[in-house]
């Protein structure tokens, strides 16, 4: 496969990456230019693997991680999953559409489903939104699934929580009036 055929195939395989909610709109159709230190591309099974410190840049979406594999399966729909460890986990960051707030992210391992339209964060997992780079909100725990189309957290405590005594922790910035209807509220339910 040529270099540049390669290219345009990874680029299709990855332009429906990008968390909703937290997406800066125009995001979406930029394209996503990976680096690593190895790639691995199967088109009879519509796989593409990345290894050795991965950086993925999408417009504003930046994912860093040891690896990362992109699948897409019959119907179109696409996975991503991205592995860091608890030492150095993998990392998600994206501006907001229309703020000044970025959204970080990072975890063990991150998985993105297509399908499903789900972002799940597992072991060490930590989201974060800042303010014109100044932290705001914060929850940590050991698993945090995040469902796009109704914008609602699950935030799971556990023995790979981030947070000491496997418990869950959020930490919500004060709000006023102006900034209460454009922050995103990371308020969770504390499931086992």
């Amino acid at each position: 496969m040529t270099k540049n055929l390669l290219l345009a195939t990874l680029i299709v395989a990855f332009s429906a990456f990008s968390i909703t909610a937290f997406a800066e709109k125009a995001d979406k159709n930029k394209p996503a230019v990976i680096d690593s230190e190895r790639a691995a591309v199967n088109e009879i099974t519509q796989t593409r693997a990345f290894d050795g410190n991965v950086i993925i840049t999408k417009g504003t979406m930046v994912i860093k991680a040891d690896r990362v594999e992109i699948r897409v399966d019959v119907e179109g729909y696409q996975t991503m999953v991205a592995t860091g460890s608890a030492s150095k986990p993998a990392t998600f960051k994206q501006k907001r559409e229309g703020l000044d707030e970025t959204i970080e992210a990072e975890s063990a391992r991150i998985d993105f489903d297509g399908k499903a339209d789900t972002v799940l964060l597992t072991d060490q997992a930590i989201v974060r939104r800042l303010a014109k780079g100044v932290p705001q909100d914060e929850v940590r725990g050991a698993v945090i699934k995040y469902f796009n189309q109704t914008e609602f957290y699950d935030v799971k405590g556990g023995a790979n929580s981030s947070f000491p005594g496997g418990r869950v922790r959020t930490i919500l910035a004060p709000r006023t009036p102006a900034t209460a209807t454009t922050s995103a509220v990371l308020v969770v339910p504390a499931s086992k």
